[in-house]
């Protein structure tokens, strides 16, 4: 069998980690990313070399890359046609948006913890859930305070039983980068 296929939707702080995890795989072929804007990431990605192919999710910065000299692969339904899974890390409510797209082209997705949980067939965490997922084609992936939480709760549970958690998160507001959220 060969590998596995996989383009990641929005290189933000999420999407950068998935292209770089994914490249590592030996089973996982990164086909690229795709990015609305020249951002700090994909300015970075350029000052790389473009270790990765680039995608446009839209239209509307095509020229602002090319003023940078960011070269452009294609648009992401070029990137979707290409791939046999995407992972959507782009802002809350895009995936959605997305999905039409996806399911278009028969390919499978994982949305990020932000997209609402009608987006997906099943609400996903690999270590407390896994079975849940299997042979489902689009999943939702748990925030990464939940994964956390999942976790620890999940052991405790395991090894003493859990009939009830009230949990206080204290965060920052946003990733940097994201100041415009306040």
């Amino acid at each position: 069998m060969g590998k596995v296929r996989v383009g990641v939707s929005g290189y933000g702080v999420i999407g950068q980690r998935l292209a770089d995890g994914v490249a590592k795989q030996e089973d996982m072929e990164l086909v690229g990313v795709a990015d609305v804007a020249p951002t700090l990431a994909v300015r970075a990605l350029h000052e790389k070399g473009m270790p990765y192919n680039l995608y446009l999710a839209s239209d509307e910065n095509r020229a602002k890359f090319g003023e940078l000299g960011i070269p452009v692969s294609g648009t992401l339904e070029d990137l979707v046609k290409s791939v046999d899974i995407m992972l959507d890390a782009a802002p809350n409510g895009i995936g959605a948006k997305n999905k039409p797209l996806y399911e278009k082209h028969g390919v499978k997705a994982i949305f990020q913890g932000g997209e609402k949980n009608e987006i997906a067939d099943a609400f996903f965490h690999g270590y407390a859930n896994f079975d849940n997922g299997v042979g489902k084609d689009y999943l939702k992936l748990t925030s990464c305070n939940t994964t956390g939480l999942i976790r620890a709760v999940d052991c405790i549970d395991k090894l003493v039983g859990v009939e009830k958690v009230a949990i206080t998160i204290i965060r920052r507001v946003a990733d940097p980068g994201d100041y415009h959220r306040g």
